[in-house]
Parts: structure tokens; C-alpha cells; sequence
């Protein structure tokens, strides 16, 4: 069963949009202007219950208004499912409709709001009392007060269903027909009649597949010219180190001293790939030791 509450603000096009709503999804139409309409005219029980709290200047109890809306739906045992228009307003009103619903073994579908720009609305409303002659959409106090009620006190409605992942805003401006449109496909989104829309020029994404790279292996020559380049460069540390050290500490500590100085970095120039590295990393303590004991021993011999 489809239950859809239409939501809106006055102006934003409920009337004509439930309308066409109804025709296509062969829904029954609850309004509940209409149904107290009809019961104070018709003279009801329920009817002269409303008329009497009206007449004191009261507001009608929720619980007068949930009577009337049940004995419509009691009316209409095989319908495919109502639109509820002007209802509910309150979240009391909200919480009493799904109780109502839940006795007959269903529920709301989906809030279906109408979503347009106060100023947009103000031009709409004072539009449709000229046409219409209506004195209420003539005034704009009137208007305001009646988009500032809307705003107050049915924003908790709003949060009711948004709660229950009900609520679906639909922008409420341009051609009526585009704004039908619009409400339609959230309807069939929601019933899973309409998957949606996929965006034009997207691509799917494929992992990209691992791809080793075996390392090539080191020329005998290239080697040579590594090796080459360490040793010049760890010579020229050593003798500085060596200038620096005193030959009475002895070679040992000479030779650790310069092991901490002369980094892989420096013996390789930063121009040689991590094979290189690697292969200085291992000539690298011997050319140390051979070059700083040349060294230490030519200054003692000064």
C-alpha cells in the first residue's frame, strides 16, 4: 500500500500536484479540509462534536480529527493507498496517523515535501488572490503569519519522519509537469520501481594488476667504477680525520672515528643507484681501514 503525506508550505503547490499524484497512482485523496467540510455539513456525530469546539473558539482535539480520518479510511477497504493532505500538522497528529495506520496493518510510505523559497511563495500566494479573489491571499500579513505557522509548527513533522528515513524534499519550483516529474521518481525510487540514475561518463574502476620488476644484475665493470668512487672519496675523509687526530690515540680509533664520518651517501656522491649502495656498504669499512692505516703510518714516520 503507498501512503504518501503531501508536505508543503501555503503556496508551494500541494492542491495541484495531489491531483495529478491521485490520477496516476490511483490513490484516495484525504484531506482533512474536506472531511470536516463534509461532516459539519452533512451533520454528523463527529461533525457537530468539531462544530461545537469551533463555535467556543477552540481547536478541534486531535483525537476528533483522527475519528474522522479513520472512518474515510474504513471507507475505503481495498484502496491502494491515500494521500493525506493538511495532515498531519503536529507530531502528535504524526504519531497518532502511524498508530492509526498500524491498526490496519500498514504505514506512511513517504513524506513528499514541496520545497520553495519564502519569497517565491509570497509572489505565488498574492498571484492567486488576485485571480481567485480570495481575501486571505490578498493580505500580506496574512501571508507571513500563515508561512510563519507552516514554519513553526510543522518543522517537528518534518524531523518525525526524516527519523524514520520517510522524508524526501522535492525542489517545488519550475513547470508544473518538471515538478511532477520530480515527485514521481522519488515515489518509484522509493518503491524500487526506478534504480537510480547512473552519471553519464563514469568509468569503473579496475584495480591495478601487481607487477614485479626483477632487478637487474650488476656488471662487473659498474663494480669496478663503484668501488672506484668509494675509494677515492673515503681517501679524501681520511685524511682530513687524520689531520685533525692526534696519531697517539692510535689507529683503531682513528679508523672508528672515520667510519662515523664517511656516510654511504658520501662515499657513493648521491649519484649512484641502491645497487651501488649496497655494494659500498660492503668495500666500504676495508677501504677505511687500508687508506686510514696508510695514513697514520706516513705521519709517524714525519
Amino acid at each position: 500500500m503507498l501512503n504518501i503525506i503531501l508536505f508543503g508550505p501555503p503556496g508551494a503547490g500541494k492542491g495541484t500536484q495531489s491531483e495529478k499524484l491521485i490520477l496516476k497512482y490511483k490513490l484516495v485523496h484525504l484531506s482533512t479540509g474536506d472531511i470536516f467540510r463534509a461532516n459539519i455539513k452533512g451533520e454528523t456525530a463527529l461533525g457537530k462534536l468539531a462544530r461545537n469546539f469551533m463555535d467556543n473558539g477552540q481547536l478541534v482535539p486531535d483525537e476528533v480529527t483522527i475519528s474522522m480520518l479513520e472512518q474515510e479510511v474504513n471507507k475505503n477497504p481495498n484502496a491502494k493507498g491515500f494521500i493525506f493532505d493538511g495532515f498531519p500538522r503536529t507530531k502528535a497528529q504524526a504519531e497518532a496517523l502511524d498508530k492509526l495506520l498500524k491498526s490496519i496493518n500498514t504505514s506512511i510510505t513517504m513524506m513528499l515535501a514541496l520545497e520553495v523559497k519564502e519569497e517565491e511563495l509570497k509572489k505565488r500566494l498574492l498571484l492567486r488572490g488576485k485571480e481567485s479573489g480570495r481575501p486571505d491571499d490578498q493580505n500580506p500579513l496574512i501571508i507571513q503569519k500563515r508561512i510563519d505557522v507552516y514554519n513553526n509548527e510543522t518543522a517537528p513533522v518534518k524531523n518525525h519522519y526524516s527519523a524514520q528515513k520517510k522524508y524526501i524534499g522535492v525542489k517545488g519550483i519550475g513547470a508544473i509537469e518538471e515538478i511532477f516529474n520530480a515527485l514521481c521518481d522519488a515515489i518509484d525510487r522509493k518503491l524500487g520501481l526506478k534504480k537510480p540514475e547512473k552519471k553519464k561518463g563514469a568509468v569503473k574502476k579496475v584495480a591495478p594488476k601487481k607487477v614485479t620488476v626483477k632487478k637487474a644484475p650488476v656488471k662487473k665493470s659498474t663494480k669496478k667504477a663503484i668501488k672506484k668512487v668509494a675509494k677515492k672519496t673515503a681517501k679524501k675523509v681520511v685524511k682530513k680525520t687524520v689531520k685533525k687526530t692526534a696519531a697517539k690515540k692510535g689507529t683503531k680509533k682513528v679508523i672508528k672515528k672515520v667510519v662515523k664520518k664517511v656516510s654511504v651517501k658520501k662515499a657513493t656522491k648521491k649519484n649512484v643507484g641502491k645497487h651501488a649502495k649496497k655494494i659500498v656498504k660492503k668495500v666500504l669499512p676495508k677501504i677505511i681501514k687500508k687508506s686510514t692505516k696508510k695514513v697514520v703510518a706516513k705521519k709517524k714516520k714525519k
